[in-house]
């Protein structure tokens, strides 16, 4: 008789990443590709601009780190301002083909108020991951459209390595993880178990997308899912790692972009073989 198989903590907190994961990439993608069909939305592609919105997140980071340190309550300002401009984005995107050409922009105000002043109302877990999620997928689908593949690639690399230094030398976003966590701000993805709340970083997430809508509109369908198939197995061995070592910040962007560009070149010369 075979045995039964114990869930644990652990496994409900892999299947929420991974189911978590599966609809970011898979709405993402379906936004990009909306996106990608509008003549008028053409990609930039010089590597200089990969460098410039890197450049820009550590301005950001900056400017987050000293709100943190002087006035901690204006990030709640941040989080209801960066919910309603990044889901405004989300819906407006979505809304494309369903209504009039033109007309997406005030239903999408409408929703993206609706959602900001469920943060106001009720400060939950729901409610963090639905205005999280929706964020995600708006910015990264709109950022993946309208960089063309080198920049995408080049930003990716650049946060992956950023991502190390932060955790481990400078140590600064384990601070603002940290302060994100206690005013339980909408800039992580909450997964609730018995024994505590497992946080997530929305930049685990939407960079990923990032480039599989850039690859898309390079490559094709085919390579953009080989490169979503890639960073989700390698997130999925980092976690499977990571719970053995308890207690400690490590930094998850550096092997999604490692399974992000192993599914991308495998895809790419699997095309050239056959």
């Amino acid at each position: 008789m075979a045995k039964k198989v114990k869930i644990t903590a652990t496994h409900r907190i892999v299947l929420a990443l991974f189911a978590l994961f599966i609809v970011v990439q898979a709405v993402g993608l379906y936004l990009g590709s909306k996106l990608i069909a509008i003549p008028e939305i053409q990609p930039v592609t010089g590597a200089v601009y990969g460098v410039g919105i890197f450049v820009y997140i550590l301005f950001s980071t900056a400017i987050i780190l000293l709100i943190i340190k002087y006035i901690k309550r204006f990030l709640r300002v941040m989080e209801l301002l960066a919910i309603f401009v990044s889901t405004e984005i989300f819906f407006e995107i979505l809304l494309l083909g369903f209504v009039p050409a033109g007309a997406e922009f005030l239903p999408a105000v409408a929703l993206a108020l609706t959602v900001t002043a469920s943060r106001v109302f009720w400060k939950n877990i729901l409610t963090q991951n639905i205005a999280m999620l929706l964020s995600i997928i708006g910015v990264g689908a709109l950022l993946g459209a309208t960089l063309g593949f080198l920049p995408a690639l080049i930003l990716l690399g650049l946060l992956a390595i950023y991502d190390v230094v932060a955790v481990f030398k400078t140590k600064h976003m384990v601070t603002m993880a940290k302060e994100i966590v206690k005013q339980k701000l909408a800039f992580t993805l909450a997964i609730p178990t018995p024994q505590h709340v497992f946080q997530l970083g929305g930049g685990d997430l939407v960079m990923p997308l990032v480039f599989s809508v850039a690859v898309l509109r390079e490559f094709g369908l085919v390579t953009a899912l080989a490169t979503v198939t890639g960073s989700m197995l390698l997130l999925m061995l980092f976690f499977a790692w990571l719970f053995k070592r308890p207690g400690r910040a490590y930094p998850a962007l550096p092997p999604v972009t490692i399974g992000a560009i192993i599914g991308w070149a495998f895809a790419v010369l699997a095309g050239v073989l056959v």
